[in-house]
């Protein structure tokens, strides 16, 4: 996470809060559907793939 400048001084919080924003989401989809982390965390690399590859 070091390409990412989370000091709220410069960036006025938004890489934070998408951040805890993310975080919060993922805990919320574990709880309602039981998921393991790294069941989240291929759900998160496929996103990532998909907007790589298409673009958003």
């Amino acid at each position: 996470m070091s390409n990412f400048n989370f000091d709220d001084t410069e960036t006025s919080g938004i890489w934070w809060s998408t951040n805890v924003s993310i975080r919060d989401l993922c805990v919320e989809l574990k709880e309602d559907t039981s998921c393991e982390d790294n069941q989240i965390v291929e759900l998160l690399r496929s996103i990532a793939k998909s907007i790589e590859v298409n673009g958003i």
